[in-house]
This record gives structure tokens, sequence and C-alpha cells, in this order.
């Protein structure tokens, strides 16, 4: 099947499943506009391989002040965004600590980061989604914001935090899909990482295949929107 040269937009672009999504992207003749909040010598070296398509931006996502001068820089250099992934996220309780011994001052950076900077990335490049080709918006949430499959005893932060930015996910997507614009949360699996441990089934390279494979498919006419990484819906 040939695929077309989208322009992709990608968070947290600088290790993990970003960094393997951005690669995947550029394998497939995408151009691919990576954001990240500070560099590593994984997205310099991609850097080094794909001098003309991958385009390279350093911003926090929960900086609006940014996000707004970021968005100036890319939209003198391209048109349009054909899939927007708002991959970057983070999860603050890594000891998992039972209810007694929360630390609270975790909460609000999680949320700010997993359910709050998506919708601000959104905001200040929406006007190159509505002129992309795809006209697709990615939040990677994750089964652990799934209320209806919940069976974790901790983790509150992380799990709340990926409920309430799949509840952004439905809202945005009931407010856009007048204007074209199809909005999905993709859980992309366990994956090893920082955060998913080495333990993992798969690498995150595997995971950004499935999910790059996914998100190629049409969904404007269906309407799923929480989806595990094989496009099936997963339980809100």
């Amino acid at each position: 099947m040939k695929i077309k040269k989208y322009n992709i937009f990608v968070t947290g672009a600088n290790r993990g499943l970003g960094l393997c999504l951005c690669e995947r992207f550029l394998e497939k003749g995408c151009r691919v506009y990576a954001l990240l909040r500070k560099q590593s010598n994984e997205i310099t070296e991609l850097k080094n391989k794909h001098q003309e398509n991958l385009f390279i931006y350093t911003a926090d996502v929960t900086d609006e002040k940014q996000l707004r001068e970021t968005s100036e820089k890319i939209k003198a250099q391209t048109a349009g965004i054909d899939i927007l992934i708002n991959n970057a996220g983070i999860h603050l309780e890594h000891a998992q600590p039972d209810f007694s011994e929360i630390d609270f001052s975790v909460y609000i950076p999680t949320f700010t980061v997993n359910a709050l900077a998506p919708l601000m990335v959104v905001k200040y490049l929406l006007t190159l989604v509505k002129n992309g080709q795809k006209k697709l918006i990615v939040n990677i949430s994750s089964e652990a914001g799934s209320i209806g499959n919940a069976w974790r005893e901790r983790e509150y932060a992380y799990c709340m935090s990926k409920a309430a930015l799949n509840m952004a996910s439905r809202i945005l997507d009931n407010r856009l899909k007048k204007e074209g614009i199809k909005v999905l949360a993709v859980h992309p699996g366990w994956f090893s990482s920082d955060m998913g441990g080495a333990e993992a089934p798969i690498t995150p390279e595997q995971a950004a295949a499935k999910v790059a494979g996914t998100l190629l498919k049409d969904w404007h006419n269906k309407k799923s929107i929480y989806i595990d990484v094989e496009g099936k819906e997963m339980p809100w």
C-alpha cells in the first residue's frame, strides 16, 4: 500500500514512544515536526539521518507562551498538519505508594502534563490541523484511564489524569467533527520504557510501528474514539 507523505506533529519526541513514532513516520517518507522539552542524542542522530524531513522544536508543553511561539515557527514552515500526536506524558508515582503514603504534590504536575497540555497544544496548532489532509488529532492515552476496566489499587494520579484526557478527547471530538477533524485517544500497549518498566512485553519500536499503522487508517467515518493499539474500542 502506498503511503501518503503526511505532515506529522509529535510531542515528547526526544525518547521512548515519541522518538520511535518520529522514526517510523520518517521511514514512511512523511515530514515530522517534533516537539521536545530538551534535546537528546537520539533525536540528534535521527535529525542527521533525515535532514530535510525532520524539524525539531524545543518547548515545554505546559507553557502557553512557548507553545504560542513554537506554533508561529511551525506555521512559517508548513501550511498544514495531517496528524497531531500528543504523546508527552509523565508518571511521578513510580514507587506506587499505598493511600496512606500518597504524595499529593505530584498530582497537579501530572494532571497538567497528561490532561491539560494536550488541549493547549491543540489550541495553538488547530489552524494547521484544519489545513491538513488527514485532519486527525491523537492523544496517547492508556488503559489506565479506563473506568469500566479499572483494576488497580494504586497509581491514582496517573490513572485519573488519563481518564481526564479521555474525557477531553471525547469533548474535543464532539466540537471538531463538524469541521471534519477526528480525535482519538489511543492506548499504545505496555512497552518497555522509564514509565513502562523493563518487564513490558514489547519495545517502544514495536509499539510505535503498531500505533503508526493504526493512525494511517481512515477513522473519520467511525464512532470510535478510545481505542487500543490495534484499533479496537476500549471501555470508557
